[in-house]
């Protein structure tokens, strides 16, 4: 398997897992979505979203994945590092999270909690654990904010078997 494989399997795994998850759902609060299906080109993004694009008071989560070099395990096989990096924006005036009760923290934070619980630590996204590296938060413009968190996972670059057309 090519290692370019990994970015849609694990954009598309983040996205299925974040929609069925009743907390990060409520969390977004997007009051436009009659199922959670819908967040997906709405609220969730398998690409980075430019927020100065968008006219609501809103809160989005792009997914990106990027694989910054490989390296040489052995002579027989390459591994990768992808980086995934799940990016958090909020209209400052979405920024309470005002619907979910006893939240306190601001929604990037609480996000941003939710998502690291999820997903920091978890196998079944290459080989090894997905790991968190950081956790960063920035304004990105006027306006709007953002918390940034980037994960590490380890996949193979090719496959283990040769290829069956030959």
């Amino acid at each position: 398997m090519a290692n370019s494989s990994v970015i849609v399997r694990v954009k598309n795994k983040i996205i299925k897992e974040m929609i069925k998850d009743r907390e990060i759902v409520d969390a977004i609060d997007n009051q436009t979505v009659d199922n959670t299906e819908d967040l997906i080109g709405t609220s969730i993004f398998d690409y980075h979203q430019n927020p100065q694009v968008i006219n609501d008071v809103e809160t989005f989560i792009t997914i990106q994945v990027h694989i910054p070099s490989s390296r040489y395990q052995t002579t027989s096989s390459i591994m990768v590092n992808p980086t995934v990096e799940i990016w958090i924006l909020s209209h400052e005036r979405h920024m309470n999270v005002g619907n979910v009760p006893k939240v306190m923290e601001n929604r990037n934070d609480y996000l941003s909690e939710l998502i690291d619980k999820k997903f920091n630590g978890r196998s079944n996204f290459g080989i090894g654990k997905l790991v968190l590296l950081s956790n960063v938060e920035g304004s990105y413009q006027q306006n709007w904010l953002y918390r940034t968190l980037t994960f590490q996972l380890t996949d193979l670059n090719d496959s283990l078997c040769e290829d069956e057309d030959e």
